[in-house]
């Protein structure tokens, strides 16, 4: 746990992978996230029924939730442990601090990310079947008591808001993008293109994949500009919690797309002149 932690509060170096490393690296999550979810729902449903026979399978959800949930945790939480460099395990000095500013305009990024997308991505997406069709979703509605329905939504609320932001911040961005970031030392750019398409594929489907990839190289840019994954975890869950309203009419299109585009590079102007900023900082210490 202390390395972990160490990892978060970027206390530690990382290693510096491969692209082909990367993709094995995310191979393994999906490998395992993926074995766990069938095998678990195997086990479990076959135990609850066994116990009673008319039991639904909203208990099995739940149940299977939290055990992939927890399964994810062990991944992420190994791979982390072992991208920590061996000869550098000792605490950072230079620790890199947060001001509520940074909070904000890295909150007006995502809120301009979303825009843009209700605008310009929104139909072209919705053309792609997603994880989950609205077969699935009638089905588990009209299967599922009321509780059940309240209990399923909260566990999911707390996978998609919570959870997921925290460890694929972690792998994606702490492990796989830093470690992009220490091999490719003078191409910042083509390191966080790679981690963000290797965000996309992670997902599994069109439409999760071309936001997931978009959205990779916000995050990548949020990441390597302020150095700190506290700030790319606020922004992904910013990303999975905010909802606005789709724009029908060509006046709001406009103002969604106008506001968007402004708010998304005044927050990324103002990211990369901190980074400026601390680099001179940087370079003037170790030169007094």
């Amino acid at each position: 746990m202390r390395a972990l932690k160490s990892i978060y509060k970027n206390e530690c170096q990382i290693k510096e992978i491969s692209i082909l490393k990367a993709f094995i690296i995310m191979a393994i999550y999906l490998v395992v996230y993926m074995l766990t979810t069938y095998v678990s729902t195997f086990i479990v449903s076959s135990g609850m029924t066994l116990i009673n026979e008319d039991i639904s399978f909203g208990p099995v959800m739940i149940v299977v939730g939290i055990i992939t949930t927890v399964s994810s945790i062990i991944v992420v939480s190994i791979a982390g442990r072992m991208s920590i460099k061996k000869d550098a395990e000792e605490i950072i000095s230079n620790k890199i601090s947060i001001t509520k500013k940074e909070f904000l305009y890295v909150f007006l990024i995502i809120v301009g990310f979303i825009l843009i997308r209700e605008v310009f991505l929104l139909d072209i997406l919705s053309q792609f079947e997603g994880p989950i069709s609205e077969n699935d979703i009638d089905f588990i509605l009209n299967n599922l008591s009321t509780i059940e329905i309240g209990i399923v939504g909260l566990v999911f609320f707390i996978q998609t808001v919570i959870i997921a932001p925290i460890l694929e911040e972690f792998l994606f961005r702490r492990v796989i993008l830093n470690g992009l970031l220490s091999k490719y030392k003078n191409n910042y750019k083509k390191a966080i293109i790679i981690s963000a398409l290797i965000f996309g594929i992670a997902h599994l489907n069109i439409p999760q994949g071309i936001n997931a990839f978009i959205l990779g190289i916000i995050l990548g840019g949020i990441y390597y500009y302020t150095g700190y994954m506290k700030l790319s975890i606020f922004a992904h869950f910013i990303n999975n919690f905010l909802f606005l309203p789709t724009p029908e009419t060509f006046l709001f299109k406009w103002i969604y797309a106008v506001l968007g585009i402004y708010l998304l590079i005044k927050g990324v102007k103002y990211l990369k002149y901190n980074k400026i900023n601390s680099l001179r900082d940087n370079d003037y210490n170790i030169n007094s």
